[in-house]
């Protein structure tokens, strides 16, 4: 959780406020995470994801119009639950930001679907702008924690090294997930550390 409370990034799809429908909107999120694992954003339909989350087609239009704004929705979702793990302490140690990046993974692992997510997010034109805008939106928190430690860095040059710092974040979390046979923890140690010497005030 952030220090200053959730990270700015609003979602963009109409999330339900009812309980009933939040479950549903969840559920057909759910689906649609397992079966973009199963046969990929190409392959991957509306009525694959209605099918598979147990509702019918008119009841999935009438909270996504159509297949991308599922899949923003899906990509959205795991954005801001991973935001919500990022600490806004430019002073942290190494050990600290090996276990926000450890419990990062440990959140995609959860999320049904959540590694193709990440590539989706990245692989995808239509979607890329999701990943970009959640990146830019913690970068600029952090940021604005290193310049209130000290006012004297140039704000364009932390807020540089700030969105660094988050894109090394996340291609350790991916390559976790690219190379399962790699040690987990040397690897996020070593992300840590370069984390670490970027952001270090």
């Amino acid at each position: 959780m952030t220090e200053e409370g959730e990270i700015p990034f609003a979602m963009s799809g109409r999330k339900p406020v009812q309980k009933r429908a939040q479950a549903t909107w969840n559920r057909l999120l759910d689906a649609a995470g397992s079966l973009l694992e199963e046969v990929g954003v190409e392959r991957i339909s509306t009525n694959l994801v209605a099918a598979r989350a147990g509702v019918s087609p008119p009841t999935l239009y009438h909270y996504f119009p159509d297949k991308y704004a599922l899949l923003a929705a899906l990509g959205e979702r795991l954005m801001v639950a991973q935001n919500a793990l990022v600490v806004l302490d430019p002073e942290q140690d190494e050990a600290a930001i090996a276990a926000v990046l450890e419990a990062h993974v440990t959140l995609t692992r959860a999320t049904p679907g959540g590694a193709w997510i990440m590539r989706m997010l990245r692989a995808v034109p239509q979607l890329a702008p999701i990943r970009i805008a959640s990146h830019r939106a913690v970068a600029r928190a952090l940021a604005e924690r290193v310049l209130a430690l000290d006012p004297r860095q140039d704000p364009q040059s932390t807020e540089a090294r700030a969105r660094l710092c988050v894109d090394l974040g996340y291609a350790a979390i991916e390559l976790i997930f690219d190379e399962p046979d790699l040690p987990e923890a040397p690897a996020l140690a070593d992300a840590a550390r370069a984390i670490r010497a970027v952001i270090a005030p």
